[in-house]
């Protein structure tokens, strides 16, 4: 049985990540437009070739993780040896080098594809530990709400904390002020993950693997759940969670209050940590299944109520966006939850254990929307005339305002339909759990 430490100690985890996931979230995207001095259109496509990338080294990461034994564990090895470079990493890409166009170009290509990789190399095996640290289907559950509390925690720190600290750091001088601040946050994100990996414990790692790669992405590519979570993964960081990085382009050039910002996301991802919360209730009654429908069609009404809040003042706006994000609270627990759902299936439906690689296969699908969603906000500033620092065009305002509310609620009722069709309910992974090679 799991104790306290084990689960704070794992949900610190997510702490940490959120510095490198929450920064590109919501500020890289403004970074590499309105600081380092990209075009939106070219950052569009950094974001779509680095998915490219992220083809090879998911799945690879995540086939490796399946088939590493050292006396720490199986997953353990990727937090102890790659967190320290992924922190270097994570500050190097929020530097401006003294570079010409040509070079800033390969260097922002450079350092964003080694930041992705190793971010896998350490959050793939992460997000796999709770199959390795217990089989009880309510622990994992109560592993993945530490996790999203974590998380959120992290958000709310990072969304209220960064824009003042580039301000106080840089004295005025942005590029100065991120570089400094990123180093900051890299010299967190690697502490916190060494706290994981002295706190969490590799227990159920028995199981027989498939020796060829191939057949172990084939067993999870056979597995309907996995290609239904594959595409709601796309949608939800495509197009649902488009408010996150949209937020700073909205205060700057909508609201024309920029200092707003920092309050009004610190404030949704508080909603966050309030839906976690109550998730807890919810699980106890209904299936998490159910819970993303009924949740998702309520955050798509939220999201499009902002359409019309945001030209009603700042208490209409800020209510609205701490509805949604309340409601993704209560969502996201049960996504990740759905996970391990999948990777138990997958044993379930071959015999052979590959908890990497569908763990691997779905982070990939997340990174792969967030890549979509950059290259679209891309697209769609470039198309719509946006030009960054200076006033922007009634086509500009209203695309923007869309992006905060319509295009994410269009992503929430797609994610509804597929949820509609998703077999695994906790009534049917209880039978799985039962049945598995590993179970008995």
């Amino acid at each position: 049985m799991l104790g306290a430490r084990g689960k704070l100690s794992y949900g610190l985890g997510d702490f940490a990540s959120a510095f490198t996931w929450a920064s590109l979230s919501l500020y890289l995207m403004y970074f590499y437009t309105d600081v380092f001095g990209l075009s939106p259109a070219l950052v569009g496509t950094l974001f779509l070739i680095t998915r490219f990338w992220d083809a090879i080294t998911d799945p690879l990461v995540g086939w490796l993780a399946d088939r590493t034994h050292t006396r720490l564990g199986r997953l353990r090895p990727y937090i102890l040896y790659f967190s320290l470079p992924l922190a270097v990493l994570l500050a190097l890409t929020f530097m401006t080098p003294p570079f010409g166009d040509t070079g800033r170009v390969v260097y922002a290509f450079a350092t964003y594809m080694l930041l992705m990789g190793l971010y896998t190399l350490v959050n793939v095996p992460y997000s796999a530990l709770p199959v390795a640290m217990t089989i009880d289907n309510r622990e994992r559950r109560q592993l993945t709400n530490a996790r999203m509390l974590c998380s959120y925690v992290g958000f709310v720190i990072i969304s209220y904390s960064t824009l003042p600290l580039v301000e106080w750091l840089g004295g005025g001088d942005d590029q100065r002020g991120f570089a400094l601040t990123y180093a900051l946050y890299g010299a967190v994100t690697f502490l916190v993950f060494m706290l994981t990996f002295r706190g969490v414990r590799e227990r159920h790692t028995q199981g027989e693997e498939e020796r060829n790669p191939l057949r172990t992405f084939g067993h999870v590519a056979r597995a309907k759940p996995f290609w239904i979570m594959f595409a709601a993964s796309l949608l939800i960081f495509a197009l649902m969670l488009m408010p996150d990085s949209a937020a700073i382009y909205f205060f700057k050039y909508y609201i024309g209050n920029e200092e707003l910002v920092s309050w009004f996301l610190a404030s949704g991802y508080i909603g966050v940590v309030v839906g976690i919360l109550f998730n807890q209730f919810c699980l106890q009654r209904f299936c998490k299944r159910r819970i993303i429908i009924v949740g998702n069609l309520a955050y798509a009404l939220a999201l499009a109520l902002f359409f019309l809040a945001a030209d009603w003042g700042a208490p209409a706006y800020f209510a609205a966006f701490f509805a949604a994000k309340f409601l993704n609270g209560v969502i996201t627990p049960n996504m990740w939850a759905m996970v391990a759902d999948i990777a138990d299936y997958v044993e379930y439906r071959s015999g052979r254990k590959a908890t990497g690689a569908s763990t691997s296969a779905v982070t990939f699908s997340q990174k792969f929307g967030m890549s979509i969603g950059g290259m679209l906000t891309g697209l769609l500033f470039s198309l719509a005339g946006y030009t960054p620092n200076t006033e922007q065009g009634d086509l500009v305002l209203t695309l923007i305002k869309s992006m905060m509310s319509v295009l994410p609620a269009v992503g929430a009722l797609g994610v509804v339909l597929l949820m509609w069709l998703h077999p695994l309910s906790d009534r049917r992974m209880e039978q799985i759990r039962a049945a598995k090679p590993t179970s008995h």
